[in-house]
């Protein structure tokens, strides 16, 4: 390849433009934009979360044409030398295993392979050495025949035994790939796949990103005991490190996130085949050996404008450097290196952090973190520090589904966000494994292990923007916020969630009011047969604490417009009021379940946690003196008298009490605890009771019903 064409291939570099302010003050120009629309849709929750958060950039696109790479018009020809398979399966992925004369490991890699799951795949072997050994493998592995309860993957084989190097004999692999395979996943002979959903991980995760085109798997050690890399990171001189190298906490939380990164090891690469492609594949001129795939990631994102994206879920052990020794690999790595260095020059210059081996260590520690992740570096986007009582588990219900989705807009939007919680996600089993694994997917990294103020101290001058949920998170964070905040500025956003206090006085109000309810929660706020005068400080002091806060951020959320008007007259001095509600967008939207005429239930869910306090108050007072005249009426009516079905995560006792001891009721009343699905429930009953905070607020599953076409009361 001449020199002419590599200056070719430098002009098509397109470069993101230049930043015009700095980051600080970009960040706390988008934080007070104003806005209209309160509508509750993804489309504008999202909208309204970009006005906020996001700064738009422009990506100046260059269209280039590239020569063919002959190698590739070559080797489409040795479709004839394919000895066992299924030319033209239905798959989605096409597995590129490269093997030289290391029969051994292969025999290793292809069972790990084979217990794959949930994705449809063939397997192409492009071998290298073809020893007889290596045949023997492959033949004992898949044998003649489907054997196992699952078919057997369709196996392509590929003897190119004159060597051709890494490059050209993955091209010549890929030549084969069925024509309805869409993805690329190139695999080392020398690791081992460590789950059945390894590739299900990778491929979800690459459709799951619009702005992805490859994705790479965590990297350990060959006995599982050391990272190589949790992505990879280039300096602005070419040189390159896996992230994490050395690390024996391999599941440390800065490794167990998907993320942007610089690029990820060739030894497992998905990619998207017309991507490939269209690059005529791997360079296999200027790079025969090594940097092969760190090119075309360059190319990915530099060309492109796309990403390269971690999959922390997919763990490989990987037989490090294997297939030509240390000192080999060395040499050919440093050679590469080179040639990579001067192709790259002007990207590596303007969009890569500067090697930091020549600063102190604590200089060196922050370019690694901020290397890590390309968003944290991102002049465009915002690093964000988001503080909540508990994990944002959709299933718990208390305002954290839509801190769920508020989580998820932000990162939608490619901003970068650490998240941590007061109490941590195994208290009362609150967060399971699949709700930790859905935060990971969003691309956050969640800080478990540590303090929240451990975390930001460690990173003080990182974090553009704050966001705190909830009024007692706030209280019980914003004296150390305000001493971080002298340290080094940011933005802080206060998400109020629900105005607690109107709730508590509403309560006070049906209890010693004029209509008396007892209701049994009224116990867990204050104590029994406590003095009005006291009763009556306790709630002003909570509504003037909750006040004072909304004055300490630059811009409060609220989750309706309605708590948006109470704010602004209760705190006339925080002018920037946004409305972010309850964000449901198609996936919520079910189908009715037939005519409504059919159903005849009455359905009550919330989640209890073993409380009356303020969803068992509803339901008890529905119990109590609702439910008996719904029955009393449908008698008189001649009608058939509708079930009431309660469901809910932690349904108090109390409740089952009221129930067994009113034999009017008893009959007609079942209790579902934590059902793990609410389809059927929605689509079998007619009416659903909905607590509502004692008249504050909007609840979560309000929103989800009216997405689901469901009555309710």
């Amino acid at each position: 390849m001449n020199a002419p064409f590599l200056k070719h291939r430098e002009a098509c570099t397109p470069l993101l433009a230049p930043a015009t302010a700095d980051k600080q003050k970009r960040t706390k120009r988008a934080l007070h934009m104003s806005r209209k629309g309160k509508e509750i849709s993804y489309l504008v929750g999202l909208f309204t979360v970009s006005t906020i958060l996001l700064q738009l950039f422009i990506l100046k696109n260059v269209s280039c044409t590239w020569p063919e790479d002959p190698v590739r018009s070559i080797m489409q020809i040795m479709h004839a030398e394919v000895v066992r398979s299924i030319m033209h399966a239905e798959v989605d992925v096409s597995v590129i295993i490269l093997t030289y004369k290391k029969h051994l490991a292969l025999a290793k890699l292809l069972p790990s392979v084979l217990q794959q799951k949930k994705c449809k795949f063939e397997i192409i072997i492009a071998d290298n050495g073809c020893l007889e050994d290596t045949r023997k493998v492959i033949d004992g592995t898949f044998g003649d025949h489907d054997t196992d309860a699952q078919p057997r993957p369709p196996l392509k084989y590929l003897p190119l035994c004159d060597n051709p190097g890494y490059a050209k004999g993955n091209n010549a692999a890929v030549a084969l790939a069925s024509p309805t395979s869409e993805r690329l996943l190139f695999l080392n002979d020398d690791i081992v796949l460590g789950s059945p959903r390894f590739i299900y991980n990778m491929v979800r995760l690459l459709k799951s990103k619009e702005t992805a085109a490859a994705v790479g798997c965590k990297i350990l050690n060959s006995n599982g005991t050391e990272l190589i890399e949790a992505g990879s990171l280039i300096w602005d001189d070419a040189s390159a490190l896996g992230y994490g190298r050395g690390r024996t906490d391999i599941n440390a939380t800065e490794f167990s996130f998907t993320k942007p990164v610089d690029y990820v090891s060739g030894a497992c690469l998905l990619v998207e085949k017309k991507v490939f492609e269209d690059y005529a594949g791997f360079d296999g001129v200027l790079f025969p050996n090594y940097y092969e795939d760190t090119d075309l990631q360059m190319h990915i994102q530099h060309d492109l404008g796309k990403e390269v994206w971690l999959e922390p879920n997919s763990v490989a052990l990987h037989d490090e450097h294997g297939s030509f020794g240390d000192t080999d690999s060395t040499n050919l790595m440093q050679n590469a290196a080179e040639i990579f260095r001067a192709k790259w020059r002007e990207a590596l210059k303007d969009r890569h952090i500067a090697n930091p081996w020549n600063r102190d260590k604590e200089q060196q520690k922050k370019s690694l973190f901020l290397a890590s992740d390309l968003r944290a570096r991102d002049p465009t986007k915002a690093n964000i520090f988001f503080i909540d009582d508990k994990a944002p588990n959709k299933s718990r219900g208390s305002g954290f589904g839509r801190a769920f989705d508020n989580l998820s807009m932000i990162s939608e939007l490619g901003h970068r966000i650490t998240l941590v919680t007061l109490y941590p996600p195994s208290e009362n089993y609150w967060c399971d494994e699949s709700c930790l694994d859905k935060i990971a997917r969003l691309g956050i990294e969640y800080e478990t292990r540590k303090s929240w103020e451990e975390v930001f101290q460690s990173r003080i001058g990182f974090y553009d923007v704050v966001v705190v949920s909830r009024p007692d998170t706030l209280k019980r964070t914003f004296r150390k916020l305000r001493e971080f905040y002298g340290q080094s500025p940011f933005s802080l956003i206060y998400d109020s969630e629900a105005l607690s206090f109107l709730r508590d006085e509403k309560q006070d109000d049906l209890v010693n009011g004029p209509t008396g309810i007892p209701f049994p929660g009224y116990g867990e706020i204050f104590m029994p047969n406590i003095r009005s005068e006291l009763r009556h400080v306790v709630l002003k002091a909570r509504r003037n604490t909750e006040i004072a806060l909304l004055s300490f951020a630059d811009t409060v959320l609220a989750v309706s417009g309605g708590e948006k008007k109470h704010i602004s007259k209760l705190s006339p001095k925080t002018k920037d009021i946004e409305v972010i509600g309850h964000i449901m967008g198609l996936e919520h939207v079910r189908a009715s379940g037939g005519s409504v005429s059919g159903r005849n239930g009455i359905l009550c869910v919330a989640s209890f946690a073993n409380s009356m306090y303020y969803n068992g108050d509803a339901i008890w007072y529905f119990l109590k003196y609702v439910y008996p005249l719904v029955i009393a009426g449908s008698k008189l009516s001649s009608i058939r008298i509708p079930h009431l079905t309660i469901a809910g995560r932690g349904i108090p006792d109390e409740l089952l009490k009221v129930v067994n001891a009113n034999d009017i009721i008893a009959p007609h009343v079942t209790f579902l605890e934590s059902p793990p699905t609410l389809d059927a429930l929605y689509a079998s009953n007619r009416l659903f009771i909905s607590p509502h905070l004692y008249g504050a607020g909007i609840q979560y599953k309000v929103s989800q019903l009216e997405a689901s076409l469901v009555f309710r009361i």
